[in-house]
């Protein structure tokens, strides 16, 4: 008994355990997936707030170097008094650190540092004429920036203690009369934003590295620009153990274990607007390529993974636990089974002689099922045909009660009430097509009758205070001189043309003389009837196939259930006739109706 136990639940296990290799190396990938997209939202921000950081220090530079400076400026003498309010503005931005203006030879003539947090004091002027940012500050244009490499700041060619990593922008400035009188630099303090942009984000290792794979910050080590402190493991193969990481492009990759996410952050060329647009855009000039790097390490990776593995392991064990003993119980069953098989063979006789009777009784049901099914559909398209049909003509109607009972001017009333009129006997038609509907719910057959297309159209065009009312900047246009009668169910085919009318108006185009075209055309010895409109169309590449499908929308800031053409294509495909839709964004739609 035992062997014929143990083969069951082989046969039994083996492909529930392939299921759940399957099952755990999917959840796997899901869950990788997962990490990788919150890594890459975090990376992102992370490069959103250093990108805006820089922008903050370029809007200052460009501020600046807008001012009219005075002929022959002299800060320190003779227009001393012109920036002392500046100074003391400069006081209260603590990411100031230095400030300073370079004559065209290289040298200061004017230089202002922060002495602790809140003090801004005049030092000594010096000659930088041999820095590379003062080399390239002065092959600068006018609407030129130049961003500088994050670096330590030095003086005196030593870099100064506490180490104090700057970023320094440099801009020409000119006097009034647009002469160039020298360069404007600032030094930035980084300090803050390298913490920021260090700062772990649920265990996760940030480096922010340069044009060449240096690192700038790391969260995985205390100090910043190590490669200047003369730190020789601060390159990417030093201290990010990988070799996968490029400028090429952003991407997300996992190496032995590890995920990786990089994005690089470019300004060189970029050209920005600062304040009013009707100024000249600013062209950014800077020998910086930083790359923003997220690691998750291995160790993170396992114990996100850890509870897929423990779940499914557990799974196994009840697994075993269940189908050993459903197995020992099923063959001591099926020996049972045996001794009683002759009792069996006579009760399957008595089931055979009733296998008939069943059958007769399932095909009752299945008929009385599909006689439901069609019922409620009917009923269903009912309840959305008149919620969807009544809402515009009550609408209309609400409106234009509303304006007659604000209205004091005689003659204004007089306009109002005719189309009143038109709304009342529009809800009126519209009763009396439902009954006629009704009707065809308790005969199931659909009313054909004779249709002035014209007459419909003008009819329907009344339920909508858009179409009713003038000067509302939406037309209904009939141009019906191919043929204006046609032999179709009333009801379906006013709700047809309500459909068609109501996403016309819903979706049209703001600040545009919109308009619906009817146009009556024979093709191929058919009745054909172009819809055409000019409202804000629909992308067919990505929606083309659900057009016409059940509970489908397409623009998610416009309310809609997604019933309309739905509805449409179905009250059309009930009489034999098709419809087919070509759109543009933009530009319009156009509906075609095969009848």
């Amino acid at each position: 008994m035992w062997k014929r136990v143990l083969r069951m639940f082989i046969g039994l296990y083996v492909p529930l355990f392939v299921l759940t290799l399957f099952l755990y190396y999917s959840q796997k990938a899901k869950q990788i997936e997962n990490i990788t997209e919150r890594q890459i939202r975090a990376n992102t921000l992370k490069k959103i707030s250093f990108e805006e950081k820089c922008h903050s220090f370029l809007r200052n530079t460009h501020y600046w170097a807008s001012l009219k400076y005075p002929k022959n400026f002299d800060p320190l003498v003779e227009h001393s008094s012109f920036l002392r309010s500046y100074l003391e503005f400069i006081e209260d931005v603590t990411f100031y650190d230095q400030f300073r203006f370079i004559d065209l030879e290289g040298k200061e003539f004017f230089r202002a540092e922060r002495v602790g947090t809140d003090s801004i004091v005049i030092s000594a002027l010096q000659n930088k004429n041999y820095h590379p940012y003062v080399k390239s500050g002065l092959q600068l244009k006018k609407n030129q920036i130049y961003l500088s490499q994050i670096s330590l700041n030095k003086e005196n060619g030593k870099i100064e203690k506490p180490h104090k990593p700057v970023i320094r922008t440099v801009a020409p400035i000119f006097d009034a009369e647009q002469n160039q009188i020298g360069l404007l630099v600032i030094n930035f303090k980084m300090k803050k934003i390298l913490d920021q942009i260090k700062s772990k984000v649920e265990d996760k290792n940030v480096y922010l590295l340069d044009e060449d794979f240096r690192v700038i910050s790391s969260s995985t080590i205390k100090e910043d620009l190590p490669y200047e402190s003369g730190n020789e493991n601060s390159t990417i193969a030093g201290i990010l153990q990988t070799k996968l990481i490029s400028h090429n492009r952003d991407s997300t990759f996992v190496e032995n274990g590890h995920i990786w996410s990089q994005q690089s952050i470019n300004l060189n060329r970029a050209t920005f607007t600062f304040g009013s647009k009707s100024n000249l855009p600013t062209e950014i000039v800077t020998p910086s390529n930083w790359l923003l790097a997220l690691e998750i390490p291995q160790k993170l990776v396992k114990a996100e993974l850890q509870p897929v593995f423990e779940s499914l392991l557990t799974f196994n064990i009840i697994s075993i636990i269940s189908l050993l003993t459903l197995c020992y119980i099923f063959q001591k069953n099926r020996i049972e089974k045996e001794l009683f098989y002759k009792e069996l063979e006579s009760k399957n006789i008595l089931l055979t002689r009733s296998k008939d009777q069943l059958e007769e009784n399932n095909v009752m049901v299945n008929e009385m099922n599909n006689s439901l099914e069609i019922r409620n559909k009917q009923l269903s398209d009912f309840n959305y045909l008149i919620s969807h049909n009544l809402r515009s003509p009550v609408t209309s109607m609400s409106v234009i009660v509303e304006m007659i009972q604000k209205e004091k001017n005689p003659e204004a009333l007089h306009q109002l009430l005719p189309k009143l009129d038109q709304v009342a006997k529009s809800i009126t038609n519209l009763t009396e097509d439902i009954n006629d509907y009704v009707a065809i719910l308790d005969t199931k057959e659909i009313k054909i009758v004779d249709i002035d297309l014209k007459e419909l159209i003008l009819e329907v065009k009344n339920e909508f205070t858009e179409t009713l009312l003038d000067n509302t900047g939406f037309e209904v246009q009939l141009n019906l001189e191919a043929w204006d009668h046609i032999s179709y169910s009333k009801f379906y085919l006013q709700s047809i043309v309500h459909n068609i009318i109501s996403n016309a108006i819903k979706y049209k185009r703001d600040n545009v003389s919109s308009y619906i075209q009817f146009e009556s055309v024979i093709e191929n010895m058919q009745r054909v009837l172009y819809v055409r409109d000019n409202g804000i169309g629909l992308n067919l590449e990505r929606h083309g196939e659900n057009v016409f499908k059940l509970y489908k929308r397409f623009h998610r800031n416009i309310s809609g259930k997604g019933m309309g053409l739905f509805l449409v294509k179905s009250q059309l495909e009930a009489l034999n006739a098709t419809i087919t839709i070509d759109s543009k964004i933009g530009v319009g739609t156009t509906f075609k109706l095969i009848f």
